[in-house]
C-alpha cells in the first residue's frame, strides 16, 4: 500500500499499453490534506549539470 504525502491528483496507469487503452486501466486518486514544503520546495535555482 502506498502512503500520499503531498495533497494532489494522482494518476494511476496500468503500464501494459494494450489494457490501458483498451480497457481503460488507469484510476485517479484524490489526495486532499494540508502542503508540505519542506518535501517539495526548491532549494537552489537550476543550473548546469556538472
Amino acid at each position: 500500500m502506498y502512503t500520499f504525502k503531498q495533497p494532489g491528483i494522482y494518476a494511476y496507469v496500468n503500464h501494459n499499453l494494450i489494457e490501458a487503452i483498451m480497457l481503460g486501466g488507469a484510476a485517479h486518486v484524490k489526495v486532499e490534506g494540508q502542503w508540505n514544503n519542506d518535501l517539495m520546495e526548491q532549494v537552489r535555482a537550476p543550473s548546469k549539470i556538472r
